[in-house]
């Protein structure tokens, strides 16, 4: 008799339905959090919503040109990364992979995904988009610890010998990745050693291949574009930090300009942990309740931290979106008018 998991399409359904109760588990999780954030800080929404009402309608248009230029800005990072790659359709794969990023539980291989099939489309080589995201991977999570490690270091400014030791045992293993990283980079040796150790840790991969060849292309990617990845970066963090600041100027909430690139390092590392699409809700408590331990009005910082996210993570949904619907629309009409010819 033939078991009911040996029918065929038994496997799919039940990794649909995987997918399924995980997308409901993590927006429900997302919205919990979010709808605790006031309470865990000592607030009420109430509150919260009458610091919000504070904004006006030119508020939001200046909010929204200077998220726009952070974007632009991070595309010739793109731009950079593969060589051919225009900063419009570099902006074109930010705005498309972070809006599937941020609906998607673990949506970053999903984004990734359709990044992929974009780049295809376009003409690029497999190879050349997997230097791509090893490259833009490189640079986004170098940058998010370049901005924890500066934080670190105001640490003893603004706070106690045991604050700056609590945050210096809780961000340990930042100094151990970025070290790691550097040595397999300046070491084509160490990088088979490392492949050769996950091969073995992971099982049916080949890594101790793999990993070198992909350093090489990493290496040449660099040395071509390091300056205008650096500059794209740096002006990209810039204007984060400069959009963090404006949400709180324009609801009449003045932080220390110090205690906003402490709040904003605490933001991008809880970015780096992907319990929920987009960390949503993990780093709206994490970030305020830090902001709020460094002297912020629980009300206040509540809500230029939702003003702020509601641009860095909830815009990117419908524009990315968008952006997404009139890609595909271009290409139908190209394959048509293909076809027509």
């Amino acid at each position: 008799m033939t078991k009911n998991d040996d029918r065929p399409g038994t496997g799919r359904t039940r990794t649909r339905r995987r997918r399924v109760v995980t997308s409901v588990l993590t927006g429900v999780l997302s919205a919990a959090l979010v709808a605790f954030l006031p309470r865990a800080v000592g607030a009420t929404w109430s509150q919260v919503g009458g610091v919000l009402g504070r904004v006006s309608v030119g508020s939001l248009l200046l909010l929204a040109v200077v998220w726009i230029a952070g974007l632009w800005a991070h595309s010739y990072v793109l731009a950079a990364s593969l060589p051919g790659l225009s900063k419009r359709r570099g902006l074109t794969l930010s705005l498309t992979g972070s809006a599937v990023a941020n609906v998607l539980p673990l949506g970053g291989a999903a984004g990734t995904a359709l990044n992929f099939a974009m780049v295809r489309r376009w003409g690029f080589s497999s190879a050349a988009f997997a230097g791509f995201i090893a490259v833009t991977t490189l640079l986004n999570v170098g940058s998010k610890l370049g901005v924890v490690a500066l934080a670190l270091g105001l640490v003893p400014i603004l706070h106690s010998a045991s604050a700056f030791a609590s945050a210096g045992l809780l961000l340990a293993p930042v100094p151990v990745a970025v070290g790691l990283s550097v040595w397999i980079l300046a070491d084509e040796r160490v990088a088979v050693m490392v492949g050769g150790i996950l091969d073995r840790v992971i099982r049916r991969t080949r890594l101790r291949e793999q990993l070198p060849a992909l350093r090489r292309s990493i290496l040449h990617l660099m040395e071509a574009g390091w300056r205008t990845m650096s500059a794209g970066m740096i002006a990209y963090v810039a204007l984060q930090l400069a959009l963090l600041w404006l949400c709180f100027q324009v609801l009449h909430v003045p932080l220390a300009l110090p205690v906003l690139f402490t709040a904003l390092a605490v933001e991008r590392l809880l970015t780096l942990v992907p319990i929920t699409p987009g960390s949503a809700g993990v780093v709206e408590v994490g970030t305020t309740a830090a902001l709020v331990a460094l002297g912020g009005d629980p009300a206040g910082v509540t809500a230029g931290l939702l003003l702020f996210r509601g641009f860095t993570y909830l815009m990117e949904i419908p524009v990315g979106g968008v952006t997404l619907a009139a890609w595909s629309w271009l290409q139908h009409r190209t394959r048509q008018a293909a076809l027509a010819g």
